[in-house]
Order: C-alpha cells, then sequence, then structure tokens
C-alpha cells in the first residue's frame, strides 16, 4: 500500500510540477483553475451516482478542458471572466453533491477521500494509468520541443510561423485535466491544484533561468509530495493537506530566502560607493 502511494506521489507530484511551468509560461492559470475544480466535481457527482470518482472526475475534466479550451481562443478578453464563472459553477456543484452524498448516501468516508486523499486510494491500474500520462506527456513535449518553446519565447510570433497555438494550449489543457483527475483521491479535489502552481511558483524565486525552473518544478512537485505522504503517513493527517502544507513552506521559504538575500545585495550596493568616496 505504502509503496503504491509513494509511485504515485512521485508520478503524480512530478507530473503536475511539470504541467505547472508549462501552464505558468502560456499564461492558462485561471484556465487550468476551473478544470480543476470540474475535476472535484465530477468525482463529488460519483459519489451520488454511485460510480468511480477517478475515472468520473476524468471524463469531467477532460471534457471541460475541451469545451473552455476550444471557447477561448474565440472570446480572449472575456476568458478570464468565463473561466471564474465556470469556478463557481463547479465549485457550487461539488458542495450540492457532497451535501446530497451525506445526507442520502451516507458515504462519509468516500467524502473524505475525494476531499482530502488518502493512502487506501491508489491502485496497481490507476497508477499505470497515472504513469502512462506521464509517459504521453513526455513524449509530446519531446516531439513538439521546438513549437513550444517558440510560444513560451513569443505567442504571436509563433502564430505568424504558422504554429497552432490553439492546439497546443489545448493539449496542454487535456493532459492538466487528466492528471489533476487521477492525483484527486491521493491529494483531495480542493488541494489538488497545490502541485500545479506551488512548484513553479517556488522555482521562480530559486532561479531566473527558464530551463532551470523546469526542472526545479519537476523535482519540487515529486519531492513536496512524497515528503507530504511520509509526513501523513507519520504523524496520521490527511494526504492531501500533508502534502499542500509541505509545498507552501517550501514557497514560503524560497520567497523569504530570496527577499533578504536581494535586500542584502541592494544594501551592499548602497554602502559600497560612499565607502569608497570616503577611501
Amino acid at each position: 500500500m505504502l509503496t503504491l502511494a509513494a509511485a504515485a506521489a512521485l508520478v503524480s507530484g512530478g507530473l503536475c510540477g511539470t504541467l505547472g511551468y508549462y501552464i505558468q509560461r502560456f499564461k492558462i492559470t485561471t484556465l487550468s483553475f476551473s478544470v480543476a475544480h470540474a475535476a472535484l466535481a465530477g468525482a463529488a457527482t460519483a459519489l451520488v451516482a454511485g460510480t468511480d470518482p477517478t475515472y468520473t472526475a476524468l471524463a469531467t475534466a477532460v471534457v471541460f478542458a475541451l469545451t473552455i479550451g476550444l471557447l477561448s481562443p474565440k472570446i480572449p478578453h472575456e476568458r478570464e471572466l468565463l473561466s471564474l464563472g465556470f469556478f463557481s459553477l463547479f465549485n457550487a456543484l461539488a458542495v450540492l453533491m457532497i451535501y446530497l452524498s451525506n445526507v442520502y448516501v451516507l458515504s462519509s468516508a468516500s467524502i473524505s477521500v475525494v476531499l482530502w486523499g488518502s493512502l487506501l486510494a491508489v491502485t496497481k491500474p490507476k497508477l499505470v494509468v497515472l504513469t502512462g500520462t506521464l509517459v504521453l506527456f513526455t513524449a509530446y513535449l519531446a516531439l513538439y520541443r521546438k513549437q513550444i518553446d517558440a510560444i513560451l519565447f513569443d505567442k504571436k510570433l509563433a502564430e505568424a510561423e504558422g504554429i497552432n497555438v490553439n492546439l497546443h494550449t489545448l493539449t496542454l489543457l487535456l493532459f492538466s485535466g487528466t492528471a489533476i483527475a487521477l492525483a484527486l483521491k491521493l491529494t483531495g479535489g480542493f488541494l489538488v491544484f497545490t502541485l500545479l502552481y506551488n512548484p513553479v511558483a517556488t522555482s521562480t524565486k530559486i532561479s531566473k533561468n527558464a530551463r532551470k525552473q523546469q526542472i526545479l518544478s519537476t523535482t519540487i512537485g515529486a519531492l513536496t509530495a512524497l515528503t507530504g505522504l511520509a509526513i501523513s503517513y507519520l504523524l496520521d493527517l490527511p494526504v492531501g493537506a500533508s502534502i499542500a502544507l509541505t509545498s507552501t513552506t517550501l514557497l514560503l521559504t524560497a520567497h523569504t530566502a530570496k527577499t533578504i538575500t536581494e535586500k542584502t545585495q541592494l544594501t551592499k550596493l548602497k554602502t559600497t560607493p560612499s565607502q569608497q568616496t570616503t577611501k
């Protein structure tokens, strides 16, 4: 059980950390946030419908990612508002389904797994699907490296060169929806998105180099997920909360260290000219 959970933590953390880097660079953070809550709404609906929460969340997230990915290019100036509107909708739907599940289905154990995650939630078939998603995403990045790098450098210039930016954005959203849905029962629905955002945010505090940020985001995602899992196991705490607290603590530490370093360097720059003048 613990071996499966550790493997799932490493794979999901690494996958989400890598996805988070590209989500941030593609500037589709709000869209992916809505996709994460679509997955939560799907998992909560599964509690009432009696279906598998993981695969119901996967279907919901993929369908919504496809929908929002096709709609957003047609309304570029309103896509953030549309995305936040869907976020509110999915949040309300998730709360409603959780309420109905608790009142009529009486599945409090299943609710806690969907909300907070569980060590027992990982199975071999789901780990295989999660690993397959990581392999596919890695292959996609390798196959379209030049096009993706061109988009990251300048979207408008990439479009002028004939690169289908909208298709790559849609592909990224679909991979995000898949990863979120598969990691949801390990981390919990309300906290799964921390694996997407905290690692890349931490990497930007550590390095300004884009390639290093990508490597750091992947590494940090995997290690914080594994560390959070270990803390959960040792202290008997919810997995999702442990992972989220671990990644957030690392982010705050990196931010504090960067702030102190920058202030120290600024102080040195201010004092150096005055010292030279004195001499």
